[in-house]
């Protein structure tokens, strides 16, 4: 009976130590961003760096089909936040394309860099019908320098789509 016993005691602790989240299973590293949107902090949680894959496909003006696919490391993580969006009118003399507006700050408040990303490399999934739900947000940062990321402590970011 004691053998019992300290077997069922033995199995329970050992399934506890290699329970994992589905995110550590995954590969994902834990950040600590402040992650903020024009100033306003969106109180960012469960924050995480992962490598997930991305395609890209369509047809062009004569039918034929073409596409590809690459791996890049995505800022992913939840707020019941809005990120801040400011509107554009097109202008022929500028970049008309919708995107994301992250700047980095270092732990001194200093600037390090600002970096525009299409918002097509930005995935914002709500439960719109459902008021106060959370924003899921994976952004894409395959044009992101790793040792930016590294010596950068806060994130601002806005998103300025064309009206």
């Amino acid at each position: 009976m004691k053998r019992c016993i300290l077997f069922l005691t033995i199995l329970a602790f050992v399934n506890d130590i290699n329970a994992q989240s589905l995110k550590e299973s995954l590969g994902g590293i834990s950040t600590s961003y402040r992650i903020y949107s024009d100033s306003v902090d969106l109180k960012a949680t469960d924050q995480i760096i992962i490598q997930r894959a991305e395609k890209n496909f369509g047809t062009d003006t004569g039918g034929a089909g073409w596409g590809y696919a690459y791996q890049s490391f995505h800022l992913e993580f939840m707020t019941y936040r809005t990120i801040k969006t400011e509107t554009f009118k097109y202008n022929r003399n500028q970049d008309n394309e919708s995107k994301l507006e992250l700047r980095f700050f270092n732990w001194k408040g200093n600037l390090l860099a600002t970096k525009s990303i299409p918002y097509y490399s930005v995935d914002i999934v709500k439960n719109e019908s459902l008021a106060g739900s959370p924003s899921f947000i994976s952004i894409d940062l395959i044009n992101i320098p790793i040792v930016l990321l590294d010596e950068a402590t806060k994130i601002d970011m806005i998103l300025k789509m064309r009206e």
